[in-house]
C-alpha cells in the first residue's frame, strides 16, 4: 500500500511529541524508523521492564504495541490533528525473554476518521506478539 504523510514535517513532530512523554522516556522506549504509514519502536530491557519471574511484563509488551501502532497512524494525518487509540487487541505469542523489545507498528487501512493498525512484537528476534489496533483521528478546533 502506497501511504503519503499529510504534513512533510511528520518525522520532526512525532520526534517531538515523544520526547514529551515523560512515561516513553522512563521505560526507555525510542523510535529507529519513521516512515509513513510505518513506525519501528525498541526498548533496551531493564530489571523495571520484567515481572517477578524475569519475563518482559505483558504491559511493556503492550505499550510498545501501542506507540508503534499509534505512531504509525499518526504519521498520516494533518499536521495540526491528533490520534487517540479507540482499541487494541494483544495475542501473546511467545513468553518475552531478553535483552530487546521491537516493535514493527504499520497502518492497514487509513480512513478519514478512522486508522487500522497492527504491530508485532519481537524480544531480540523471536515474535512474542502481535496487536491490531483503531487509530481515531482527532481534528483540532482551530
Amino acid at each position: 500500500m502506497d501511504l503519503k504523510p499529510q504534513t512533510p514535517r511528520f518525522r520532526e513532530i512525532i520526534t517531538d511529541h515523544l520526547s514529551r512523554q515523560e512515561f516513553m522516556k522512563h521505560i526507555g522506549c525510542r523510535l529507529t524508523v519513521i516512515e509513513p504509514g510505518y513506525i519501528e519502536a525498541v526498548i533496551d530491557l531493564e530489571v523495571i521492564h520484567q515481572q517477578q519471574i524475569g519475563l518482559v511484563h505483558g504491559g511493556v509488551t503492550a505499550t510498545i504495541a501501542d506507540v508503534a501502532a499509534g505512531f504509525a497512524g499518526f504519521t498520516l494525518i494533518k499536521e495540526h490533528e491528533h490520534t487517540v487509540t479507540g482499541e487494541i487487541k494483544i495475542s501473546y505469542l511467545e513468553k518475552a525473554v531478553g535483552k530487546q523489545l521491537r516493535a514493527i507498528g504499520r497502518v492497514i487501512k487509513a480512513g478519514r476518521s478512522v486508522h487500522f493498525c497492527e504491530a508485532d512484537v519481537f524480544c531480540d528476534d523471536v515474535l512474542v506478539a502481535r496487536a491490531s489496533t483503531t487509530m481515531f483521528v482527532i481534528r483540532s478546533q482551530q
